[in-house]
């Protein structure tokens, strides 16, 4: 018995002790993916300056991080400096050109920059070469959209593209670009999700005036009520004048 609670003694304390170490360890260092995470979400909240602060130290901490390149590319592009952006998605595509993930974010985000700076030749191959010629249908790609900021999707890319042949005087390649946006827009599954909520938006909307029309006719009703009363009641008060007893002639007024 005695060799019992010695044990169940010796079990607990070593417990204690491990939580209380547990408990007085140094600080987390975060990794340069808890860093690039932390920065998307500065990115999706419109703090693009703190965004980019914590994606160059994810890459100061690990150059090989795509995701950090990707936010630098990305939070670049919001904060007018489209070469830096250029330079930032360039620079991890030379250490792995091969199909990694978000490698399309990579491809768009080259796309608008080349576009912004006026490299309109650069901005198509991105776009024509690079971003649809890597699109892969078995995993979704001609859906892609920007995850960080999805209204930006491939329409905008197609569109960047045919802005690009436009200025580069391939008008034949631009209206076809056009017409392929036009296209994906008739297909896009957002776009009909869109048409789905407007239409029961619009069959709220006519409950709405329903309920609307179906209260004001009720509230009429009662006015009409209202006034019927009135009217019977003024009518009741006049009948009573007219019955009083009337003077008989020829008798003196007092």
């Amino acid at each position: 018995m005695m060799n019992s609670n010695k044990q169940n003694f010796a079990v607990s304390f070593l417990a204690t002790m491990a939580v209380f170490m547990l408990g007085c360890r140094g600080d987390v260092v975060p990794s340069d993916s808890d860093m690039s995470s932390y920065g998307w979400n500065l990115y999706e909240s419109g703090d693009y300056v703190e965004a980019l602060d914590w994606f160059t130290t994810a890459i100061k901490q690990d150059s090989s991080h795509s995701d950090a390149y990707n936010g630098v590319g990305w939070t670049m592009g919001h904060l007018r400096q489209a070469d830096s952006s250029v330079y930032y998605f360039n620079k991890y595509l030379e250490k792995d050109s091969s199909s990694f993930t978000d490698i399309l974010d990579f491809y768009a985000g080259l796309s608008f920059a080349y576009n912004a700076i006026g490299n309109d030749a650069m901005a198509r191959v991105f776009a024509q070469t690079y971003f649809f010629g890597n699109q892969n249908s078995e995993i979704g790609d001609p859906d892609w959209c920007f995850c960080h900021k999805t209204d930006i999707n491939q329409l905008d890319v197609r569109l960047t593209l045919a802005i690009s042949e436009y200025r580069l005087g391939l008008f034949n390649n631009s209206q076809s670009s056009i017409n392929a946006a036009y296209a994906d827009k008739a297909n896009d599954a957002g776009v009909r999700f869109g048409e789905i909520i407007a239409a029961e938006r619009a069959k709220r909307l006519a409950t709405i005036d329903e309920d609307a029309a179906a209260e004001q006719e009720r509230v009429e009703m009662i006015e009409r009520e209202y006034m019927e009363r009135l009217e019977r009641e003024r009518a009741a008060e006049t009948a009573g004048e007219d019955a009083l007893p009337q003077p008989e002639a020829g008798a003196d007024p007092e």
